[in-house]
């Protein structure tokens, strides 16, 4: 029978097949300590191109995606000059090289470094059939430097053409990196009409938003706030130089190739509200201003449909097409009209405050629509025999019912407060301050006292008669489009004058009870009073605002 060991005997089991046995050049590897991974490589010169975990990675790749600060720069070249020049191309897993790394994680460093010892490194693919470049494309696009690198180091035109190409296009757009895809496709004017990821370039520009949507604001902007709105313009002017660029390259292409490509990335332009590529390809290729889809809808139906104003607006603008757009129906006899009465989808409507404003929005919407059309397109029946009207009626039920609940708790809390600010204001007005009937009119304080009561009094009361008549209206639908809002923004804003009246008529009264302390008056004056104003001054802005801009909204989008 043989012995068992004893545990503190055992040797070691470890060997070269174990990943464990790389752990401590692992280590190394992660932190940046060249020391011990000298010690380690000393031991076994052979551990520098061994890939030392179960994804196949070498220590170059571990270095190069773990830091990228000096330490980790040193630590990349001291072990860059203790391999082989053919050890740099060896794969992990997924047939990544130490330099698919480093365009995945932004080295630059390490992308210099393993580029000056081995210039064929770009020109390697990986598994999923992607270069170095690819990677910097997608990953990197914060980077200009890098991914300006890897297109200077690619000499191999593979990376540029035929699919493969198309793929690298097709990061470049989705990264806004609208001046290197420009670039491309003047090197590879193919690459305009190649589809990936079941997309062409220009319907894949059509999804993004080319307006810069510029900061107007009163006050001075900071220097990130600057930034910000160059850096916009600048994609901005990239972007149209790019869609200008691909039109003019598919210009030579079949009517049916256009049709596919330009067509469908024209309706895909109007569905996103991307009114600057829809001026674009319309004035390159005229034609396409009639084109529909599989259902019949042109682009006027499509940016109706989804509530894109800009697209709306422009095609308004085009006098030559306007009647027939307007007048056109879908496959399903619907006019415009009837696409304006479908409930519009989630992310439309959660731009707005509650669910009474989203109603508004809707009904202003559908009225804007029903003026641009002929009377006789209003009670049109459609395949399933409902007008416009009705079919408005039948989508927009629960948000009508959301919208009353909305009103009715936004209106409930704000009238209880209203009623307060009555009683406190009628309590003021008939109990003097401290000083005695006969010495308070000779005071200036006393006259702002009585002013500021009666002001905090008359505003509470319009409030309350606003909520109030929130609170009895019928809720029908035309009640959403002005009248509701109003009488919402007039309660608010009578609510918040007579809240900030009344905290000056306190402040006022407190003159009688601290007049002989004239510090002590001052600093509760300003607790008191200067305080809260400013508190609401701050945060009354947002729904107070939004219900001042839709009341005021003209009932056309023209």
């Amino acid at each position: 029978m043989t012995e068992q060991p004893i545990y503190g005997e055992t040797e070691s089991t470890e060997s070269k097949e174990d990943y464990k046995y790389y752990l401590p050049l692992y280590r190394a590897s992660l932190c940046g300590d060249w020391e011990k991974a000298k010690k380690f490589l000393k031991k076994d010169n052979e551990a520098s191109r061994a890939q030392i975990t179960s994804l196949s990675q070498t220590a170059l790749h571990i270095a190069i995606g773990s830091k990228n600060d000096n330490n980790a720069k040193f630590f990349i070249e001291k072990l860059v000059d203790s391999m082989t020049d053919d050890a740099f191309a060896i794969k992990d897993i997924f047939g990544e090289t130490p330099l698919h790394y480093a365009a995945r994680f932004a080295n630059l460093d390490a992308a210099k470094i393993l580029v000056t010892t081995n210039s064929n490194l770009p020109h390697i693919l990986s598994n999923n059939g992607l270069y170095p470049i690819h990677l910097a494309a997608e990953y990197s696009y914060k980077y200009v430097d890098l991914v300006r690198y890897f297109f200077s180091v690619t000499k191999n035109p593979a990376p540029y053409t035929g699919r493969t190409g198309a793929r690298l296009l097709h990061r470049l757009i989705c990264s806004d990196l609208y001046d290197f895809a420009t670039e491309l496709v003047k090197r590879s004017p193919d690459l305009a009409k190649y589809s990936s990821h079941g997309s062409s370039p220009l319907a894949l520009l059509a999804m993004k938003t080319f307006d810069t949507n510029r900061v107007s604001s009163s006050k001075p902007l900071s220097s990130p706030e600057l930034e910000y709105i160059r850096d916009k313009e600048w994609k901005h002017q990239n972007a149209i130089k790019l869609a200008e660029c691909l039109c003019e390259k598919l210009q030579s292409l079949s009517d049916k190739e256009i049709n596919s490509i330009v067509g469908g990335s024209l309706l895909q332009a109007s569905r996103f509200d991307n009114y600057k590529l829809v001026e674009i390809i319309v004035n390159k290729f005229p034609a396409l201003i009639y084109y529909c889809n599989k259902n019949g809808k042109n682009i006027l139906h499509l940016a109706v449909e989804n509530r894109c104003t800009n697209v709306y607006n422009l095609v308004c603008q085009m006098s030559q097409h306007w009647h027939h757009l307007v007048t056109s129906i879908d496959s399903s006899n619907n006019t415009m009209l009837h696409l304006a009465g479908k409930f519009s989808d989630e992310n439309k409507l959660n731009c707005t405050f509650g669910a009474a404003l989203q109603m508004q929005e809707e009904v202003r919407w559908f009225e804007a629509v029903k003026q641009m059309l002929p009377p006789s397109y209003y009670e049109r029946p459609n395949d399933k025999s409902k007008t416009a009207h009705q079919l408005f009626t039948e989508q927009h039920t629960n948000l009508k019912i959301q919208g009353e609940k909305w009103m009715k708790d936004t209106a409930g809390p704000c009238a209880i407060i209203a009623a307060l600010l009555v009683t406190v204001a009628f309590a003021a007005a008939i109990t003097f301050p401290a000083g005695g009937e006969n010495a308070l009119p000779k005071n200036g304080f006393f006259i702002a006292f009585a002013f500021s009561n009666t002001v905090s009094f008359s505003t509470s009361c319009i409030s309350l008669f606003a909520f109030v008549s929130i609170l009895t209206s019928r809720y029908t639908e035309e009640d959403f489009l002005r009248l509701l809002p109003k009488r919402l923004l007039w309660g608010l804003l009578t609510l918040y004058a007579s809240v900030e009246a009344i905290m000056l008529s306190f402040g006022c009264a407190l003159y009688f009870v601290l007049k002989d302390n004239e510090m002590a008056f001052y600093a509760a004056f300003v607790v008191a009073v200067v305080l809260p104003v400013l508190a609401f001054q701050h945060w009354r802005g947002p729904l107070t605002n939004h219900l001042v801009f839709v009341v005021r909204r003209k009932k056309t989008m023209l």
